[in-house]
């Protein structure tokens, strides 16, 4: 009896182990002016969770968050984001959690928010991934002049004209030597149709900088997003231009492909130059973000 009271016991405690998971959704508007503040909130479910708990926020070079309510959290800008710690937590099993982000002035393309939290059950340390809300700065568009090489593939055209020796089809004096008939034959040769040469419509010119992804490296990289979108932007002077299509449809745009994050800081400094002022490095372990 003692023995299946015992083992009774073991089951329940191995139960209420289950039901200490952190869930949160993130709620934010879907739009933001530059110069402005974004609000976020963040509505979480800890059931069970009454010990450590951190939420962290990756934020783009030069966003900066501040706190609203962080119920009873530290609240610090650090490691190029926003930390809140809690030692002990809010009492309640639910709670929502408020902070804004300073966008900068001049900003554009988009900022993903929502975080991660790490918090820690008995002696395991677990991890939640907040499902990010992309939010589209200003008209969502990246800075750059849409190039006219349109122009120049019209003046490509005139070439053809070249075909213009056909003119020599002046064959009157051919029709002088009557006793050639076969020349009349050799009319089908004015095979003319080689003026549809005009027809090299260059026009796949206009698909210039087509975002073809650099093939995944094995192990950690780092790449520059400069934007996500969710309709194809008109970028000029991206150099080794990559994308990433999310989930929700929208697409993330990056420049380069490096090995070390010192590389890829020079890369974001010339992206924020070239005027990408939300450029920001982006790490990948095996060809795939880390969160």
């Amino acid at each position: 009896m003692s023995k299946n009271l015992s083992l009774l016991l073991l089951v329940l405690l191995g139960l209420s182990g289950y039901g200490q998971d952190i869930t949160a959704t993130v709620k934010a508007p879907n739009t933001v002016a530059p110069g402005k503040d974004l609000t976020v909130e963040v509505s979480v479910n800890k059931p069970g969770v009454s010990g450590f708990m951190k939420y962290f926020q990756d934020l783009p070079a030069s966003y900066t968050a501040t706190d609203i309510d962080s119920k009873g959290g530290n609240f610090t800008n650090a490691d190029n984001g926003a930390k809140i710690i809690w030692i002990s937590p809010p009492s309640a099993d639910q709670f929502t959690m408020t902070y804004k982000i300073a966008i900068p002035q001049g900003a554009s393309g988009s900022i993903s928010v929502g975080g991660k939290f790490s918090y820690v059950v008995g002696n395991e340390r677990k991890t939640f991934d907040v499902a990010p809300q992309v939010v589209t700065i200003g008209n969502g568009t990246a800075s750059g002049t849409p190039a006219p090489p349109v122009k120049e593939v019209v003046k490509e055209s005139p070439p053809p004209a070249e075909t213009k020796p056909p003119v020599t089809e002046t064959k009157p004096p051919v029709a002088e030597s009557k006793p050639t008939p076969p020349p009349a034959e050799e009319k089908p040769k004015p095979v003319e149709p080689k003026k549809e040469t005009p027809v090299v419509i260059t026009p796949p010119v206009n698909k210039a900088p087509t975002s073809a992804a650099p093939t995944a490296t094995a192990g950690r990289s780092y790449r520059v997003q400069i934007g996500a979108f969710a309709l194809k932007p008109h970028i000029e002077g991206v150099p080794e231009s990559s994308t990433v299509v999310l989930d929700n449809g929208m697409t993330k745009y990056f420049s380069g492909n490096f090995k070390t994050y010192e590389e890829a800081k020079k890369r974001k400094n010339e992206m924020i130059d070239k005027g990408f002022q939300g450029a920001f490095i982006v790490a990948f372990e095996n060809g795939k973000i880390v969160k």
